[in-house]
């Protein structure tokens, strides 16, 4: 099966062409370390057969979030402990960077100082405001902050640096959220020229990790923070000019609806971005990825046979059943347990301060103490009634 397949990417092989995306998992301490219920959720993924694995939201500078953290060099050696963990099932590892709109040891100093008024003005939650305030000297700032965050992620053996489009430089890069007037509003080369300056800038500190850009698209019924349909083409063969090694084309999100991004059943099709993504891949020579409803091998195997991609994200699949390679690599992807679409677990929870779980899956979120073995007793065991996902509640109506 070519979703088995070896791909070589910025000089690096992959030893197949299934990437877990980046996720919000609620795993890692307040403090952004990653702990022994991160490490075992990534490394269980890495057992399971995962060609690629990226931890999402890696912040470099303080944050309030509840995501990984690597803006100091105290933080490099529980990144460097995930990636022997991953690397010794032989999956690569990326860390996708991103910048909030604050910085809670500014804001927390504000805070000491009496200044509320400038917490208050600091303190938006929102982009549509800072991505228009934002001044052109913070910009460079923040690039600096975010080279010097893949400098350490290098330094513990990360393999990959995967820029996120979305968020400030997604915002930057939209003809909707972005009204500034100055070098960085306006036009399209106006508006994705951080996004460039970034992917130069982080090219020329960590020349020899692969570089990879999330390539948000608004839809005309989704998204605001990216480019539109009409501009992907054009800046996805901008992004390769400046260095950049693979394309993740996904859904551009800023709407304050998950849905959007991480459709439940019944809200999008299976393998919804495939068409857009093949559309950025017909004009450029990088691998390009996607993801987006994407729940099994064969889908999977469509979009590569297809060439609408190269790669393949496999998101609340892989929370599902984690060994979902390791059982299509047997020749049995009818073993597979299939993701419901219900977002009970994976989406609710996070939104609800927790961390991500899945109602098909009890290891999930709990890797490193629960283990489901073999009975040692075969029985025989009739379920009567909805199942699970109809004990908890869930909406999703499958059952």
């Amino acid at each position: 099966m070519n979703i088995l397949r070896p791909i070589t990417i910025g000089g690096q092989e992959f030893k197949n062409r299934v990437l877990f995306p980046p996720l919000t998992t609620g795993y890692e301490d307040k403090d952004g370390t990653i702990n022994e219920q991160s490490r075992a959720f990534y490394t269980r993924l890495a057992k399971g057969g995962v060609g690629y694995i990226v931890l999402g939201d890696v912040a470099p500078i303080p944050s309030f979030a509840v995501t990984p953290k690597l803006y100091d060099d105290s933080q490099i050696e529980c990144f460097r402990k995930l990636a022997d963990n991953v690397h010794a099932h032989g999956a690569k590892l990326g860390v996708q960077i991103f910048h909030p709109e604050y910085n809670s040891e500014v804001l927390n100093a504000l805070f000491a100082a009496g200044k509320m008024e400038e917490v208050r003005s600091q303190l938006h939650h929102d982009m549509d405001h800072f991505v228009n305030e934002v001044m052109p000297e913070t910009l460079d700032q923040i690039i600096d902050k975010m080279c010097a965050c893949a400098l350490r992620a290098q330094q513990a053996g990360v393999d990959v640096v995967s820029i996120h489009g979305d968020r400030l430089v997604g915002a930057l890069c939209s003809p909707i959220m972005n009204t500034r007037s100055d070098e960085f509003g306006g036009s399209l080369e106006n508006r994705t020229r951080f996004a460039l300056m970034l992917v130069k800038a982080m090219k020329a500190a960590v020349p020899d990790m692969v570089i990879e850009y999330k390539l948000p698209v608004i839809t005309p019924e989704r998204g605001k923070g990216g480019v539109s349909i009409d501009e992907a083409p054009i800046f996805a063969q901008w992004l390769e000019q400046a260095g950049v090694d693979m394309l993740h084309v996904a859904q551009a999100n800023h709407t304050g609806n998950m849905a959007d991004t991480i459709p439940p059943m019944g809200v999008q099709p299976y393998c919804f971005f495939a068409d857009i993504t093949a559309l950025v891949k017909s004009v450029v020579s990088i691998p390009v990825s996607t993801s987006g409803r994407i729940i099994d091998p064969a889908m999977s195997e469509e979009l590569l046979n297809e060439g609408k991609a190269d790669m393949v994200g496999i998101g609340r699949a892989l929370l599902a059943d984690p060994d979902w390679v390791n059982k299509t690599l047997a020749g049995r992807p009818q073993d597979i347990i299939r993701c419901i679409g219900c977002n009970e677990g994976c989406v609710d929870t996070v939104l609800n301060r927790s961390f991500i779980a899945c109602v098909v899956n009890a290891e999930n979120g709990f890797e490193a103490v629960r283990f489901i073995t073999p009975a040692e007793q075969r029985k025989k065991v009739v379920v009567i009634g909805g199942g699970a996902c109809w004990l908890r509640g869930c909406s999703c109506g499958c059952y």
